[in-house]
Formats: C-alpha cells, structure tokens, sequence
C-alpha cells in the first residue's frame, strides 16, 4: 500500500471516530505541514482565539496550538487580509484566501512541498496554512516593520539611499533565488515586500498559485481590486499574450518598484482610470534627491537606465535579476548591512541629541542667570537663596546702620500730575529712579524699595561694614543731589526737579515680610527717624542727625553745618545738620555735574 494511500486511510478513520465533532483532522507526508481551524473566527474587527491543530504523518496524536489572530479593517487591497496571529509561541502572518470551495489537489501538495524547501533571507519563509472553508489561510514568517510601501510612505521614517539600494537589492536577491528554482511570482509589488526587525526586505505572497486559484477578487472603492495593481503588470500580459508569471514580467514589475523606492510616493493613490486603462503607462522617471550627509546616493543616469532597461517593451532585452544584482552593487560601492546603517545613524542622532542638550542646558543656564539676576534685584542674595531653598528667612538684627530718606519734591507736583497722563509720570519716574540705581550700584549699599516719589536705601544692611555705612551713605547722598541739577523732565523739560533728603543712623531689624510677594523690609525707630530727617528737610538738602553727623567726623572728609536745634515729631528736640559737601569732591565722579535728560515716549491720551 502506498504512502498517500495510508495517510488517507488514517484520515478517512479519524473522522468516522469524530464525525460528531467540529474538529477537521488531516493527515498529510512529512513534507508538509497544515493547520486546520477548529471552531469560527470573528475576521471583521475582533480579536479570538482558535485552536489549530498541527497533525504530522505517522501520527494519531494530535498538538493543540493557540492562534490568536487580531483583525484590523481594511478593504482597500488585499494586503487588508494580512493579520498578525500567535502560532506556537511566535508571531507569524495569516494570509486569507477568499475561498469559496476548496480541494486538497496533488498540485497543491505539490505546490506546498516546493515552497516549504525554499530557504533564503530575502523571502517571507512559508510556516504552514489553514484548509477549512471558509477559514482557507496562509501563514508565513511576520515582518514587524510592515511592507515596503508602508516604510516609503512614512515621511518620520530617514531612510537615506544606503536604506533604499539595500532595499532594492534584497528584492532582486529574493527574486533571483526564485528564479533558480524556477519559481515566477506573478505578483510583485511593494505591498508584498514586506521588512523584518532587522531592515532587511523580504518577498512574501509567492507561490502556491494552485493554493489561490479559486481565491475571489474583493471590490473595494467601485473597482476590481486586481486592477489596483495593474501598473505593476507587464504589457504582455494585460494583452494576454503571454503568461503572467514569467522572469521578464517580474523584472517589469521590479522596476515600478525602483521608482517608488526613488519618489517614496504612492503611485497606486495617483493613478487616474485612464492609467489604469492604459497597458503602455509608465511613471515618470524619478529625480534622485539626497539629504546633505547622504553619499550613497547612486548616479541618476545609472538609475534610471536601470529602470528602462526593466520595463523595456522589448520583452528579450529585459535583464535578469541577477544581471540586476550586478548593477546594483556598482551603484552601492560601500554595501553596508541595514543593521551597520542603523547603527550609525543612532550614532549620529545620539550625538546630534547631545549637542541638543548641551545647547538646552546653556541656554537653561542663561535664563536661570537672568532668574536669579533678577530675585537678587528684589532680594538680598542670602535671603532669596535661603528662600529658594526651602528655608525660612529669620528676621535679623543690626546694631549699626544708616537709612537714606529721599522725596521728589517739585513745585506744584500735585498740579504736574494732574496735567500728565499716567504713562508720563510713570515713564518720568522710571527714567529718574533708573538714573539713581546707576549711581547707588557705587556704592555699598541696598536700596530697600521705591514707594510712588519716596526713595528708601541703607547700608551696613544686610552686609555689615562697621562705620562706613554712614560715609557710603552721605557720598551716595551728594551724588543724587548733584545729579537732579541737570535732569529734565520728558515731557516738562522747563519744571525744575528739586528733592529733599534724610538720614539716620542706629540699629535696624530686617526681615521678609508676606509669602505671595515677600518683601524684605526695615524695622526700627532709626527708620522712623530718617524719614522724619527727610519730611522736614529742605528741597535740594541733606538733613542729617547728630548720630549720622558724629559717625561721619570720625570717617572725615564730609562738610557739614550745623542746622541746629529742631522740633521732631515723636522726637522732640533735635540737633540737625546739613550735609554739604565732601571735602575730597574731585576724587569722586559722581559728585562733578553731569546732564541727564530724559527722551519723551510717545503715549496715548
């Protein structure tokens, strides 16, 4: 008894043992190897599992094996029925075939045992299928990356010409190993070029022409889904003058290829129905762009004529692939592996991701200058960096300091304000208070806040300097004076500025006061002191008190006289001097005279 005889024997007995159940058992050679679905498959959007049953020749056991197949919806090709699925443990592909009827032939057993001895890196190896109608598959090795015409479409995917000939050339590989084994595809697209995890591009739905002959066409989009790919046919055969598996006519098909891998664009979305009824349109020949780091771009003109020679109406004068192979190679000299080019461009991007960094964390660095530039402008540096920090800024004692009082004091300045828009005496105010922190950043001192025309500093506060508080005071004192002499106002240029001063000097308490907008403020009756020096002061004077007087004839250099005696609110009797001059004037810049004027800033009424 025959091989074939027995396998059917033993088939014919498994199901009169189970004919009750929906399991289908097939006993088949060695040489072949089909899964039978058990039970029905949700194939529109759903993802279920379904027990395959692999059954080998000599035996009556059969292995139960998940397959999860998940379906996603998509009716433009026949790529749509292409699904990833779980076969023992590993992703593989399941191609359904549109089967209405389907009979276990010698052909087909034939057919299956040429395809599952094919072994070649660039070809899709073939796994198994399914034969119960109507769940007739194909499953094949899956391709994580998806078709060929997936990744050229992919504007976020680099693939510079290294990737393209790599791409071209592993196509021609698979094709040419095909053609040894004088196998045709009849279908080549880019559609069915699919890439693996490691970029290599491999041929996929070929063979098994038997298998799919009773495979009906999908009508999707008011068309016939075959005329989709009617630009990847030869003329020869949309005549019908010739079979359409032939080396010549996947050489044809091959070069519609070259020119998507080329453009990276969909010729199929771009043909018109007159293309599609045309069996002598071609593409146009593509213009070869290259990005500035790309130097594996090949020579148009080689390209191109590769091109024409693979459509050549003249059928003979077509190369074979591996004539194809051999042009390729002299197009791409330096041949390196997608993986090496992978690598390499991580390399390059982790290192254009670097200077990205480097430039972020110098520009980081900027911005906290100017952040910090600006809190220590608003802050003592030791207070801002404690509260910056997390920490409560303790209010802190000094036993010696000296407090500046100042006031703008211009005739009729109710008057001025009311006859000036609010931007011009803000803008007067900001130019005059600007041109003061020039002059008081001379100085060690701290200017404590600006309130409307009032002008508050001290010095020995917070950085304690013993008695020169009082000296760096009184020459910052005179050099505001002297500066009010020659500003002019912007938009009253002929109203003398005249200001009136004050200081006191003792023990102040500082601290931050708030949490929403903390400000650091002074405490003490030595700042109460100093504004009353400065309320009763006279315009363009410096009233002094004796305490600041006494720190200053220790210090010397100063000119003072004596005011004398002086009724002060809260105070009582006090002896009072006017600050003059300091004796060593022309060591001092800031006390020579200078003109400030202010540029008038246009402003709405």
């Amino acid at each position: 008894m025959s091989r074939i005889q027995t396998c059917f024997l033993q088939c014919c007995t498994q199901i009169a043992i189970r004919g009750m159940e929906s399991f289908t058992y097939i006993s088949i050679p060695n040489s072949f190897l089909f899964l039978a679905y058990a039970g029905k498959v949700c194939y529109m959007g759903f993802c279920s599992t379904t027990s395959l049953q692999p059954v080998k020749s000599n035996s009556s056991v059969s292995r139960t094996t998940d397959v999860t197949v998940c379906t996603v919806v998509n009716t433009t090709f026949k790529q749509s029925f292409i699904q990833p699925a779980i076969y023992d443990g590993r992703t593989v592909a399941v191609k359904h075939i549109q089967n209405k009827h389907f009979t276990l032939s010698k052909t087909i057993r034939r057919e299956v045992k040429e395809v599952r001895e094919l072994d070649h890196p660039n070809l899709s190896k073939f796994i198994g299928g399914s034969i119960e109608v109507p769940y007739v598959s194909i499953i094949t090795e899956y391709c994580p990356k998806g078709s060929l015409a997936d990744v050229l479409l992919n504007e976020d995917v680099p693939i510079n010409w290294g990737f393209r000939l790599s791409f071209a050339t592993d196509i021609a590989r698979g094709m040419a190993y095909l053609h040894q084994h004088k196998m045709f595809h009849g279908r080549l697209h880019s559609r069915n070029c699919v890439i693996d995890d490691r970029w290599v591009c491999k041929i996929s739905d070929y063979g098994l022409t038997a298998y799919r002959k009773d495979d009906f066409e999908v009508v999707s989009n008011g068309f016939h889904c075959e005329d989709t790919y009617r630009i990847y046919y030869a003329p020869e055969v949309l005549l019908g003058s010739s079979s359409n598996v032939t080396p010549a006519a996947d050489i044809y098909s091959y070069s519609i290829i070259l020119v998507e891998i080329a453009t990276r664009s969909d010729l199929l979305s771009d043909q018109t129905e007159g293309v599609k009824l045309d069996i002598m349109w071609r593409p146009s020949l593509p213009e070869l762009k290259a990005g500035k780091a790309d130097t594996d771009c090949p020579d148009r003109g080689d390209y191109c004529e590769l091109i024409k020679k693979c459509w050549s109406q003249n059928v003979t004068l077509r190369p074979t692939f591996e004539q194809v192979k051999k042009m390729l190679d002299k197009m791409n000299p330096h041949k390196v592996s997608p993986v090496d080019m992978m690598m390499n461009l991580m390399e390059k991007y982790s290192k254009h991701l670097e200077a990205i960094v480097a430039e972020r964390t110098q520009d980081l660095l900027q911005e906290k200058q100017k952040t910090d530039c600006l809190l220590y402008s608003m802050l003592p540096k030791p207070v801002a960096d404690d509260l910056r920090q997390g920490r409560t800024a303790e209010a802190q004692s000094y036993s010696n300091a000296t407090v500046y009082f100042r006031q703008v004091d211009i005739v009729g300045f109710t008057e001025l304000s009311g006859s000036s828009t609010p931007h011009q005496v803000v803008d007067f105010l900001n130019q005059l208070y600007t041109t003061f922190d020039d002059i008081i950043d001379n100085y060690d001192v701290y200017k404590v806040e600006t309130i409307g025309d009032a002008y508050m500093v001290v010095s020995g506060v917070p950085n304690e300097n013993g008695i020169n508080h009082a000296g760096e005071i009184a020459s910052m004192a005179l050099g505001l004076v002297n500066v009010c002499h020659a500003f002019k106002i912007p938009h009253k240029p002929t109203t003398q500025l005249r200001i009136r001063a004050g200081i006191h000097s003792g023990p102040v308490v500082a601290g931050v006061v708030g949490t929403k907008m903390p400000r650091y403020c002074l405490f003490g009756d030595t700042v109460n002191t100093a504004s009353r020096m400065e309320s009763t002061s006279e315009a363009m004077k410096i009233q002094v008190s004796g305490a600041t007087a006494d720190l200053l004839n220790t210090l010397g250099g100063y000119t003072l006289i004596c005011r004398g005696s002086l009724n002060v609110k809260g105070k009582g009797e006090m002896t009072t001097w006017w600050l003059e001059a300091k004796k060593e004037e022309s060591s001092d810049p800031l006390l020579r005279s200078t003109e400030f004027r202010g540029v008038p800033v246009p402003v709405s009424n």
